[in-house]
């Protein structure tokens, strides 16, 4: 009897907390967000010197930055200090967009390993960056596997200079550049054991289908810089993942300042 009653009570118990109302609101006051400059710039020889400047926004600011109309930003190689004006207007080939440019006569130079100095000037603030283009990795060749639902694997092969530290970026996309990204991986050589390198993806593309294949040879600083973004991109809005923020290699503003050299290679599976 003890028992029965004992099991009548903690019955009893837990009926009346599974009723009780457990939510509660909690206010928190943020700080105001600082918005930075945030500057992307990448030297793509043989097209012009370009640069985005734009303000950095909060998490809960609205979707559309700010840009940055009135800065003063040069860009100096060899002696020779490059002008690049405020301007808007897309030209043909650009598949980013850009809000800085030199004039079409000033291109960026295919002089690897050299260095190019970025200052960007805000408000009376400078930002300064250094940076180099690396020399350029061909894709040797591009090969495909399908399976019996014809759905078709691609492999990458080139080769990898194993006597310094380099760094990849894979990207395939699907018909065209404007077409969906299928695969986009970020390497360093420490992965692999041999000079003739192959990357694979799943089997992620319909035989007879066209792609665009591109192999991009990374600084370093492209690299830390694309992993934070990707990191800062997972941890968003996961409760247990560790805060990521991004890693600049422009002192005291958030971007990149890098060369951009890559192979292109377009291939009907």
């Amino acid at each position: 009897m003890v028992a029965k009653v004992r099991y009548l009570l903690l019955l009893i118990t837990s009926i009346v907390l599974l009723q009780c109302n457990f939510e509660k609101e909690v206010s928190i006051q943020l700080p105001d967000y600082a918005n930075t400059p945030y500057i992307e710039c990448y030297l793509e020889p043989g097209k012009p010197y370009r640069l985005l400047a734009y303000e950095s926004i909060g998490y809960f600011d609205g979707l559309i930055p700010t840009p940055i109309r009135d800065a003063n930003i040069t860009i100096t190689h060899q002696g020779v200090t490059i002008p690049l004006p405020y301007d808007t207007i897309p030209r043909d080939g650009d598949l980013r967009f850009y809000n800085y440019r030199s004039n079409d006569t000033s291109k960026v130079p295919a002089h690897y390993n050299e260095a190019f100095d970025l200052a960007v000037t805000i408000n009376g603030v400078t930002y300064r960056a250094v940076s180099t283009i690396l020399p350029f990795v061909a894709i040797d060749s591009l090969y495909k596997n399908c399976n019996s639902q014809a759905r078709c694997q691609l492999t990458v092969r080139f080769k990898d200079q194993h006597n310094t530290a380099d760094y990849y970026r894979y990207l395939v996309f699907s018909d065209s550049l404007g077409g969906d990204i299928k695969h986009d991986f970020i390497l360093n050589d420490e992965v692999f054991d041999t000079e003739d390198v192959a990357i694979s993806g799943g089997y992620s593309f319909n035989d007879g289908q066209p792609v665009v294949v591109r192999l991009f040879h990374l600084t370093k600083e492209h690299y830390d810089f694309l992993i934070s973004v990707k990191n800062s991109q997972n941890a968003n809005g996961n409760p247990f993942a560790q805060p990521a923020s991004i890693k600049s290699n422009i002192s005291g503003i958030i971007g990149i300042f890098t060369g951009l050299t890559y192979d292109s290679k377009n291939k009907t599976l």
